[in-house]
Parts: C-alpha cells; structure tokens; sequence
C-alpha cells in the first residue's frame, strides 16, 4: 500500500512546509526572536520538507523488513543527508560550532511528526484491508 505517490508528493511535502513554516513564524514571534537567516532557514525548510516525505515513501519498497529497523534506518538517512547539508553550507558560508547539533534536533522533531502521521494513517489503512479481507474470507466459507 502506498500512500505517497509521485502525484501527491508535491502536496504533501507543501502542506508539511506550510506546517513547518507557520510553526517557526509563530514560535518566533511569541518568543519575540528576529531571524536575521530568515531566507537561508525558509530555503532549508523547504528543502527538509521535500527530503522528509521522500524517505518516508521508501517504505514501500522495505514492507518486507520489520517496521522499527526501518524507521530507525530512515531516520539515520535523514540525519546523514542534514549532516551532509550542513557540511556544504559550511564550506559555502559557514555555520556556527553548533550548527550540526542544531540541524540534527531541527529535523528530527519534523521527522518524527511526520513519521507518526504517516505510520498511523498506514496502519489504519492496512487493519481496514485486512478487516475486509476477513469479511470476504467469512463471506465465503
């Protein structure tokens, strides 16, 4: 069962930047913070909103190998790619001495959300097919 597809990638990985933006305007503003990286933090949202989901979808292709390897290996992917990320801007612009440490916790909150949408709205998916795999069993005898 696949739940992100090459036509709703774009509109999930909008509606978790939406999200993710929205959420880092209001925390700033309550916590009366001014970003002066404001363009530099937008672009990398952007770019953690389409990275995020795209791992996520490879869970298609891993249904066979138990459910927490999985996830804690998407989750080390998402960690290398931001730690990746982190080194190129680094050599690009430079970052703080914290700037991996920050990046990392930045992107696992998202992750995490985002992983437990998903797998609930997976789950819930495969115990309704399976639900009515039953029925069309009992149907049948």
């Amino acid at each position: 069962m696949k739940l992100i597809t090459r036509k709703n990638f774009f509109t999930i990985a909008c509606i978790a930047f939406t999200l993710m933006v929205t959420f880092k305007l209001v925390f700033e503003k309550l916590m009366g913070h001014v970003d002066r990286y404001y363009t530099e933090n937008i672009l990398l949202c952007l770019g953690f909103c389409i990275m995020i989901p795209a791992v996520l979808s490879v869970h298609y292709y891993l249904q066979r190998f138990p459910f927490l390897p999985v996830l804690i290996v998407q989750y080390l992917v998402v960690v290398a790619l931001t730690i990746a990320i982190v080194a190129i801007v680094d050599t690009v612009s430079g970052t703080s001495t914290s700037a991996f440490a920050d990046m990392i916790v930045s992107v696992t909150i998202p992750y995490f959300v985002g992983a437990f949408i998903y797998y609930a709205i997976f789950f819930r998916q495969v115990k309704k097919a399976n639900a009515i795999l039953n029925e069309l069993v009992n149907n049948k005898e």
